[in-house]
């Protein structure tokens, strides 16, 4: 992180990244123009502001704006002129109007999830390089026409206001990764699944609660003791209503219909009872040992993940890897369960026997309420993404790692 001193003191001369976040900006620093030929990620998020200068062009190398959690209501139509401009995120803003103009012509990562959007621009779907696309937790009802979206890979809708899923989405050609739950096609699905677990549920106050072991995008997770039988779990809180994927409340009803597998971290119950409100569920706690196959997608890699460097697979653990997943994908099929977000990171394996575990239902969508020929197009979806995986680890028994640039 940077700070106004660091601006205004020349600190930052001939800088490629700076991150003046939270920091209480009611204004654009216009002290930023003295870095409009080296500046390529610009991170805003967390402040006051509502608009970006008319100049804002100016920044020519600039691929990466983050202006999240602003009180923005249009997205600036200044960003449209920015040459080199591929990633745009505006979380959790207030944007209800995107104009036509606003889009960048390289636009390849699009994040405007918790927002009050109720329509997308045409302009969208004329971004042939668009390949990550987040727009969870709005009042959308429609899309914009996106069939030249070919390179599109995953889509965000869930938590908006489609009644159907739209035809267009199950045609795109790349997409690998799609969430759709929490929207009216698939609430009463996911109200029924909550009303049958509810006869399953713990009360906080029934919970000794330990470390923190871990935490991800939605939640933090701890190690816990049911105090009346002194079984071990993992509990995990969520921080808010609203995630990229969708609500708490929609990965929660997932996981209750998904119910048990060996290969599926799926929750015990829902906990109520905490003291400040928030929702929580029991998980069971896995022992020692258990990794992540590799790290999230990066600025670069857009939609693929990140290996650690050096990650090799023997052909008999990739098999059993890939065994251990397909058999926990085919579950939540047969169970009406679509996870959308089928992804090594979201894999827990033993490098030693090549065992795994596929966790993280945050963009799982039930599908029982759909026609039966979306739910085969979905789960095809799905299976992309399972091919995806498939290449990854395969490659990783007898290839170099892919390479991606600097970010």
């Amino acid at each position: 992180m940077h700070t106004l001193d660091d601006l205004h003191s020349g600190a930052l001369a001939g800088a490629r990244h700076v991150r003046l976040t939270h920091l209480g900006l009611t204004e654009f620093p216009r002290q930023l123009f003295h870095l409009a030929d080296t500046l390529e990620l610009l991170d805003l998020s967390g402040n006051q502001l509502t608009s970006l200068p008319n100049d804002f062009s100016r920044f020519t190398q600039l691929r990466v704006l983050f202006a999240s959690n602003n009180p923005f209501t249009t997205l600036p139509a200044v960003l449209g002129q920015c040459p080199q401009l591929e990633m745009v995120g505006f979380k959790a803003c207030q944007l209800a109007h995107i104009p036509e103009s606003s889009l960048p012509a390289r636009l390849r990562w699009l994040i405007l999830t918790d927002n009050q959007l109720t329509a997308l621009p045409a302009s969208l779907g004329q971004r042939p390089r668009l390949q990550k696309l987040m727009l969870s937790c709005n009042q959308l009802t429609a899309l914009p026409d996106l069939r030249d979206c070919t390179q599109l890979e995953l889509l965000r809708l869930a938590s908006n206001q489609f009644t159907c899923i739209p035809s267009q989405l199950l045609q795109l050609p790349a997409l690998a990764w799609p969430a759709v739950a929490g929207n009216p096609a698939t609430q009463k699905s996911e109200l029924q699944a909550l009303f049958a677990s509810a006869q399953k549920t713990i009360s906080y106050q029934n919970l000794q609660v330990h470390e923190l072991l871990g935490e991800g995008a939605s939640g933090h997770i701890y190690r816990a003791t049911r105090r009346d039988t002194g079984e071990a779990i993992a509990l995990k809180v969520f921080k808010a209503a609203f995630t990229s994927d969708g609500t708490p409340q929609s990965e929660l009803a997932a996981g209750m219909a998904a119910g048990q597998h060996p290969h599926l971290l799926t929750p015990l119950a829902q906990v109520h009872g905490h003291p400040h409100g928030q929702l929580a569920m029991a998980l069971p706690l896995l022992a020692a040992g258990w990794q992540n196959l590799a790290g999230p997608p990066s600025l670069s890699s857009c939609t693929r993940d990140v290996y650690a460097p050096g990650t090799r697979f023997t052909p008999a653990n990739a098999q059993r890897l890939l065994a251990c997943v397909r058999s926990a994908v085919e579950h939540l099929h047969a169970r009406g369960v679509l996870h959308g977000d089928l992804y090594a990171h979201n894999i827990l394996w033993q490098p030693a026997t090549g065992e795994a575990i596929l966790s993280d239902l945050g963009a799982a969508a039930l599908t029982h309420a759909l026609p039966a020929q979306q739910v085969a197009q979905l789960q095809a979806i799905e299976w992309r993404a399972f091919a995806h995986l498939h290449a990854e680890v395969m490659a990783r028994c007898n290839a170099e790692r892919p390479q991606f640039s600097r970010f």
